[in-house]
């Protein structure tokens, strides 16, 4: 459902490379927290509008808020009323990060690390694991709840299970009673946020990691 869908775009600061060029590199202009202009080689300016855009000053904390909260939890920071998307109550919650490589996308995501990054710079995946589990232990209601946790990857067009290495094909299945799944794929059970990121570390280090030429 579109109304359930949101698109957000950041920027980062300038990398110490791109500050030699006096700040050529720079093609971006702020209007406002959803809109940005861009200017191409042309000098020729477009206006892009997002959900949200969060700028080089933005903070981590600012994009979990606004981007992964309401998911979690089930209501946004900003009173709007809309529908929300909660997993505590079963629904299907995603974050997809997209750009070019060095754009932020881990940082985005993870943080310096996803196990050695204090409050402030520590990325979505921490807080999202975070306040999943604060938002069950904070729930008044009599229910059982069960997390557990997969990790694969989409390599070479094939699915491989970074908790199991020897799962290097896993085909992907669609039912009607559980819709889209991965038959055999590793499910871990758990208990509290220092056992999941510890597992989430684990399956990160098991990614496959190419050359990147752009940085090179």
């Amino acid at each position: 459902i579109m109304s359930n869908i949101t698109v957000c775009a950041r920027f980062r600061p300038l990398n110490s490379k791109e500050k030699q060029n006096d700040n050529n590199s720079v093609c971006i202009r702020s209007r406002d927290t959803e809109t940005f202009i861009f200017k191409d080689e042309k000098d020729e300016e477009s206006v892009f509008s997002f959900d949200r855009v969060f700028y080089e000053q933005s903070e981590q904390a600012d994009v979990y808020q606004f981007l992964a909260l309401p998911m979690v939890r089930g209501f946004r920071f900003v009173c709007i009323p809309i529908k929300q998307i909660d997993v505590v109550d079963g629904y299907n919650g995603t974050i997809i990060t997209y750009g070019q490589t060095g754009a932020g996308k881990t940082y985005s995501m993870e943080g310096p690390g996803i196990l050695e990054c204090g409050e402030q710079k520590k990325g979505l995946l921490p807080r999202v694991v975070e306040g999943l589990f604060d938002s069950l232990n904070s729930s008044d209601e009599k229910k059982t709840y069960s997390i557990k946790l997969s990790m694969v990857e989409i390599y070479m067009e094939k699915v491989r299970d970074l908790f199991d290495l020897s799962k290097v094909n896993i085909q992907i299945k669609e039912s009607k009673s559980r819709g889209i799944f991965l038959p055999g794929v590793t499910e871990i059970t758990m208990m509290d946020p220092v056992e999941a990121l510890q597992n989430l570390s684990k399956g990160i280090a098991n990614r496959t990691v190419g050359e990147t030429r752009i940085l090179l």
